[in-house]
Formats: C-alpha cells, structure tokens, sequence
C-alpha cells in the first residue's frame, strides 16, 4: 500500500477514474429522473474527466516548483484546470470543484498522508458548495460531505485507511439519497452525480491500496432497486432531474442546486459572483456598479495563471509587454508595442491579439503557421524554458475568434488582450451576447441578433473561447438550458480573470433567449441592460413538445417510451401520441394563463403542414394573439414555444 501520494498515483487515479466512468457511463445516465431527452450525467462526467485527463498528459518535474509546490501538487492543479475547463452540466462544474479543493489543499502539504487526505476532502466540499447557489441535500453535495466526515473520523494518518473510510461513507451516503429527495425514491434510484463521485473514490482506493478492489465496489455495480425487487425504469434530463411541485415541495436539481426561478416570480441575471440584482454586488459601498460582483476570481494555479512569466534572464522580459515594454528573442530584442511597420500593417485588420501561452515547441509551430494564415505583424517569442515552455504571442486580425481558439489548440493560453486597432471602437466598451443553441434556424436567428452562438451542452472552454472571440468587454451569457447554467457561471469567472465583464441571464429555453435579445438597449448602462433582458426572460413561459425517451410517472399521468409530451417551464402537462393534437393543447395550456405574443419555433423533425396547422388554430381559438413563427431546425424537440 501506498504511504503518500505521488504524481504517478494521481495519474493512476485520473486513468482508473476514468475508466470506471465510461464503464458505467450508460448506467449513470439512466440513474437520471426525468423523461425528457437532454444531456445525461455519466456522458457529461466522462467528458469533464476526460478534460483532465488531457490536462495531466504532460510531464511534471519532480522537484519543486517555483513556488514550492510539490510534483503531486502541481500534477493535481494542472488536473482540477482540466477539469474545469472541460466540464460539462452541473456534474461536471461540481467534480471540477471537488478536485480544486483536494489540489488546494495538496498545494500547502509536504507529502500526501492520510491527514492530508482528508482535509483535502474537506476543502473539496467547502468548494464543491461554495459553486451551487442553492445546495440541495440527497445530491453529490452530499455524498462528497459525507465522504470528508468519514475521512475524517478515522483520525488516522494512514493514506489507505483514510481513502476506504471516504469511501465508505460516501457509498452510505448515496444510498441515504432517496431519502433525502423524494423523486429519487419514486424511480427507485440514487443520485447520479453521487454516484460518479463514488466510482472517483473506489478508484483513489485501487490506487492507495495498490490494486485491492474497495469493499464498496461491488454492492454498487448494479442499480438500486425498490422495494418490490423490480427495478423502475430511470427517466432522464440530463443533469437536473426535477421533482413536480407536490404540496409545498420545491423543484429540487440532482447535481446540488435548486432550478432558477420560474418565469412567473421573475429572472435574476447572474455574474461570477453572485445575482446581478440592483443591491446585489459585493457589498463594497466603494463598488461603483452593484449589478457586478468586484470580488476578483483567482483561476486554479494561482496568481501564476494571470501574471506574465519571465521568458528570459533580461530585467525587461519580467515586466508586462504592455505599452513600450520589450521582450527577447534570442538575441533580437522584438518591441510589441510598436511592431515594425505598425502603421501600415494594420490596413485590413481590426483587432491586435495577444497573449501569453504555455505550449510544446512542436505545438508552437504549428501554431505559427496557422496565425500566419489568419493575419499580419506575427510575433511568436520566447526562449523554450520551462515544461511546457512560455510563449508570448501577437498577432493582428480581422477576426479575434480563430486566432485565440489556435491558441487553445496549441495549449494554454492566458492574459489574452484584445485591442481594436486605429478606427475601431475600444474593445472594453463594447458589448456582445453569447447564446447557446443548436440547429440551423435557431442559429441564424440568433446571429441575426447580433450574438455569437455556441453548440448546445457546451463546455467551459467553449463558452470561454466564445466570450473572447465577441472581443467586447462586457458579455452576456444566455445559457437555455439549466444543466447548462453552471458551465456559463464557470465561464463568467473565467472570463472576470481576463478582465471581461461577464452577466448570465439563467434563460432555460431558446424562446427565452429571443425575448432577452429583443429588449437589448446599448444606449443604457451594461447593468441596466442585463437586469432588463432578465426581466423580459423572466416574462416569457416556455413550453416544448417532444419524445420520451423511456417510461416515467409525471406529474400528468404515466408516460411510454415514444408519447409525445407538453411541458411548460419544464414541467410536463400534456401526453399524447399525435403531435399536432399534443401541441394544441400546449398551447391552449399555456395561453389560459393570459398571454399577448406567442412565438414558436419548429423542430427539424417537424412535419411540412405543422406551421400552418398551428396558426390556423391559434388564430380561430387565440384571434387577438400575436404570432411568431420559426423554423428553428433543433434537434430533440419538435416544438419551442414562448408566450409574453
């Protein structure tokens, strides 16, 4: 058994991780509750793992590093980054937080003990909560804490005994869900994202324990069943398996976070620090704008992940290369303030980029020729010092997105500077809005509107890379999915480091986004903007038409795997097997509440006379209602509806 742990075992660990969640990764998304098609927990922990384990690919020296970290500690940041950037869904935000706080801990230790172990797992779930607004029991929140309580009970500084009493308890504790969350105990399952954490923990065990199989291991590789013996068939949304409001209980989120609020007691906008609401903001009396947290995120790594990096042994190479300064390249000195020729190179291209970036030389060139492609004034320095080495990169375009996802591609790109040249407007006063959205037609009309719109389930680093790409100084985030709302907030902190003003409107569906957008007013003030695009999001009830994916008891009845269901602000109110039929009853549900625009949005697999059917209806039972039709093109869902 192991006494500490090392890099190689945190390496072993993110393999065997992994590994076990791809082996149950089907088994995970069907633990989800809700009947709706939609991203499922185990796919979106597999890639949020995979992320990592990308991240810690590398090779790490093992003395210390510059600022005394040890290998194991460096190795478990570059993981926790990975994480983050690659996560996806809430599971995957909250894991990359749980890692965080372990590479956090690991960070201030000498070596890795079992004292070390288990104040990493309790940093982990001061973390792990300090990333939901709303904590809910009977989720990953609770599996993680649980797991620190029983590491911690062992008093022991032995790492193998600390490793099977977490994970011990954080199987008890998974088991304990259903109880906890009523919605669990009706579909007979456990929480999925407490499930992924335990298949993590199990893995950290073979590790420590030198290939012993935990105890845990094998009462958990089947799923739980109720108690008739006869397993019920899971339903899925993703991420976030809602319970219908029974009496006074809330809608509750499996991943550990209660569901925004519903269109009817308005939407509250979201920055990296908390709610952009008008008193809001840090609290500082100092703080010229409370829609805006001004509490500064510090990326994973530290003050490292946003300070320049010498590149040489030259006093000039450790300043900023801002306005006049310098840097090295071999034995040229490069000025990047002025690149030769400036005046002139800048004819036919908007916008100078720059930023620092860690990557391989063989990663480098490649990265040169791909620049070269996209612009002019390229300026790649830097001496091939450290692992990887520090690249300092400039470049002038007329398109900011390419040249930053290059350096993506490349490795890891920071204190990315965006600077509009002669003629254009300065980059921190303008705005943009970036959309998540999937299928043509939604994608037009949201580029229509100005916004940069990004593929549905996206990642942090996709979203990321899609706030830098705008080249505003001031974004806004419109996630339309609630599994994805986590993923945007993660984003927005992000993006604060780089200094970007960054608000999410927690929109949950693309009808939503499109009220939002209509209502954008750049003549006002950035926050007063934000705050009125939620309140137009907020007035819009959404409902959607479209397939179960599996058997399911709703809120309006039992459903089989392939009826057509109505849901309204995610709720399902209608089941049927005909979609027109389904969809006028949708929509007569929702506009008996009141109501004066509708607008509609048609799915890919929409059947050619459905448009014409659905307004012929509205406008013989609805005739002093507004109508808005759109072939949206989405993909899942046949039919998007808002009603303002």
């Amino acid at each position: 058994m192991l006494e500490t742990l090392d890099a190689a075992a945190v390496r072993r660990w993110c393999d065997g991780g992994l590994e076990a969640l791809r082996a149950h990764q089907r088994e995970i998304d069907d633990l989800n509750v809700y009947p709706v098609p939609d991203g499922d927990t185990g796919t979106n922990l597999v890639l949020t793992l995979t992320a990592a384990h990308e991240a810690v690919a590398g090779p790490v020296e093992p003395e210390p590093g510059p600022e005394g970290m040890t290998a194991v500690a460096r190795l478990m940041r570059r993981m926790a980054r990975g994480a983050l950037l690659g996560a996806r869904g809430n599971s995957g935000v909250i894991v990359s937080q749980i890692l965080r706080g372990m590479a956090d801990t690991f960070a201030a230790a000498v070596a890795v003990r079992g004292g070390e172990l288990a104040r990493a797992l309790r940093t982990a779930t001061d973390a792990a909560y300090a990333a939901v607004a709303r904590p809910v029991e009977g989720t990953v929140l609770s599996v993680v804490a649980a797991a620190a309580e029983g590491a911690g009970r062992t008093r022991s500084d032995d790492l193998a005994t600390v490793a099977k009493a977490a994970a011990q308890a954080a199987a008890e504790a998974l088991d304990r869900t259903p109880q906890q969350l009523p919605v669990l105990a009706r579909a007979g399952v456990v929480d999925a994202g407490g499930r992924g954490l335990c298949l993590l923990l199990d893995a950290l065990v073979e590790v420590v324990a030198e290939g012993e199989t935990p105890p845990t291991a094998l009462a958990r590789d089947r799923l739980p069943v109720v108690s008739d013996g006869d397993r019920l068939p899971a339903v899925s949304d993703g991420d976030k398996p809602l319970v219908v409001p029974d009496g006074d209980k809330p809608l509750v989120v499996s991943d550990g976070e209660t569901p925004p609020a519903s269109a009817h007691s308005g939407m509250q906008p979201m920055v990296a620090g908390g709610p952009a609401v008008p008193g809001s903001g840090s609290g500082d009396p100092e703080d010229p704008d409370p829609a805006v947290c001004s509490k500064p995120f510090t990326p994973i790594g530290g003050p490292a992940a946003t300070t320049v990096l010498p590149i040489s042994g030259h006093p000039a190479d450790r300043a900023d290369p801002g306005q006049g300064q310098a840097v090295w390249r071999g034995e040229d000195r490069v000025d990047l303030s002025h690149p030769a020729g400036h005046e002139d190179e800048c004819a036919g291209y908007g916008f100078e980029v720059q930023y620092l970036l860690e990557a391989t030389e063989e990663a480098v060139t490649r990265l040169r020729g791909a620049l070269d492609g996209l612009g002019d004034s390229l300026v790649v320095v830097g001496t091939g010092d450290g692992d990887p080495p520090t690249w300092n990169v400039h470049v002038h375009v007329t398109d900011v997105g390419p040249a930053i996802e290059a350096g993506i591609e490349a490795g890891r790109p920071f204190r990315i500077r965006v600077t509009p040249l002669v003629g254009h407007r300065p980059g921190p006063e303008r705005r943009a809005a970036v959309v998540v959205a999937a299928g043509d037609g939604l994608t037009a009309l949201f580029e229509g509107e100005g916004a940069t719109v990004v593929d549905r389930n996206p990642s942090t680093a996709e979203l990321l890379a899609a706030v830098h790409k705008t080249g505003a100084g001031s974004v806004v985030l419109l996630p339309n999915d609630a599994n994805t709302q986590a993923v945007a907030v993660s984003a927005a902190r992000e993006a604060e480091a780089a200094g970007i003003r960054v608000s999410v409107v927690p929109t949950r569906s693309p009808v939503q986004a499109l009220a939002a957008l209509a209502v954008r007013d750049e003549q006002r003030p950035f926050a007063d903007d934000v705050i009125a695009m939620a309140e137009a999001a907020g007035a819009c009830r959404y409902g959607e038409v479209c397939t179960a994916q599996r058997d399911a008891l709703t809120v309006a009845g039992p459903c089989r795997a392939g009826d057509l269901l109505g849901l309204v602000d995610g709720e399902v109110h209608v089941i049927g097997g005909d979609l027109t039929d389904v969809s006028h009853r949708l929509l007569d549900r929702m506009l008996g509440g009141g109501g004066e625009l509708v607008t509609l949005v048609l799915g890919a697999a929409a059947p050619p006379g459905l448009e014409a059917d659905l307004r012929g209806h509205v406008h013989r039972t609805w005739p002093f209602i507004e109508l808005q039709c759109y072939a949206g093109g989405q993909p899942r869902y046949h039919l998007l509806a808002g009603v303002e």
